[in-house]
């Protein structure tokens, strides 16, 4: 009888280990949470907030470059990206709770940096990518110039501007949004004069094996857009589509592009299978509708275990 009682009780222990019991279950894969420009991971307390309402006992790292979050904001803008993707490759790989592989969130450039962290640093693996108002086939334009100035004329005098320089050496290093800034007049002198983005998205001559293999080696990735962007310009580039060649007026979807047909990067290979999702929301960057991210990302893709 005492051994059919301890038999039993062995048995419900590892029952409660196993599935949910009384709310907890085994726990999701860690989640690294990277913030926008101009913003600090204090910025994003409320994003983090919202996955734990839905896993309690998530951990998530959230990243901060610097000694608080005063530097971690002057770093997001003045850092290079491919060093802000060496500090944090060294912390996640010091994290011994993401050494089994992780979930990425990147809000607005973190979108972008996350990306290539996973690409740049495989090592712990990145399981499931979620980018939200990410440039990630890069920008054309200044954030919200139209509205603040009321001139189209004057916004396209200030990119022209922004384009006689922003190849050069000195200032692909002082700000980080010059590495991504994608001239659709000169593709020539984008994928020369790029230090970060004709890398990291594999349009140079000579592709990288080891980001396509990453890309097409992911669980999921999902890339979300706002419809009525004004920060990400074109906001069609959060989807990777962009400004067909020549003008800046038209934009084609990532099905069209060269990146998508010849599968440079993987993103066809996750689209074939099943694994590729985007989405599409109502309102400017940054409206991030909580409720709809918790339902509709959060739950079915985040909450993957061990």
């Amino acid at each position: 009888m005492y051994c059919d009682i301890l038999l039993a009780f062995l048995i419900i222990s590892v029952i409660r280990d196993l599935v949910d019991w009384g709310g907890r279950g085994p726990a999701s894969l860690p989640v690294v949470i990277w913030h926008g420009v101009n913003d600090n991971a204090k910025g994003i307390h409320f994003i983090v907030r919202s996955m734990k309402e839905v896993i309690p006992e998530l951990y998530v790292h959230n990243v901060m470059i610097g000694s608080n979050n005063y530097f971690d904001q002057l770093n997001s803008f003045l850092m290079p990206a491919h060093k802000q993707i060496d500090h944090v490759c060294e912390a996640i790989q010091a994290d011994s709770r993401l050494a089994a592989g992780y979930n990425g969130v990147g809000i607005s450039q973190g979108g972008l940096l996350i990306r290539g962290l996973a690409q740049r640093c495989p090592n712990p693996p990145m399981r499931t990518l979620v980018t939200y108002g990410a440039p990630s086939s890069g920008i054309f334009g200044i954030p919200n110039c139209e509205h603040t100035t009321g001139s189209v004329l004057l916004c396209e005098m200030v990119r022209e501007l922004m384009n006689d320089a922003v190849y050069n050496p000195l200032l692909q290093d002082l700000v980080t949004p010059a590495q991504y800034w994608r001239d659709p007049f000169n593709q020539t002198e984008f994928i020369k004069g790029s230090t970060f983005l004709a890398d990291i998205n594999n349009l140079k001559g000579e592709k990288n094996q080891q980001y396509k293999d990453v890309i097409s080696g992911l669980v999921n990735l999902i890339m979300i857009a706002w419809k009525e962007d004004t920060t990400i310009i074109p906001r069609e580039s959060s989807h990777f589509g962009y400004y067909i060649p020549g003008q800046d007026n038209l934009t084609r979807p990532l099905e069209e592009t060269p990146l998508y047909l010849e599968d440079w990067l993987g993103l066809r290979t996750l689209d074939e299978t099943g694994r590729l999702h985007k989405f599409s929301l109502p309102g400017n960057h940054m409206n991030m509708q909580l409720e709809w991210f918790k339902q509709n990302v959060v739950k079915p893709f985040l909450t993957a275990t061990l």
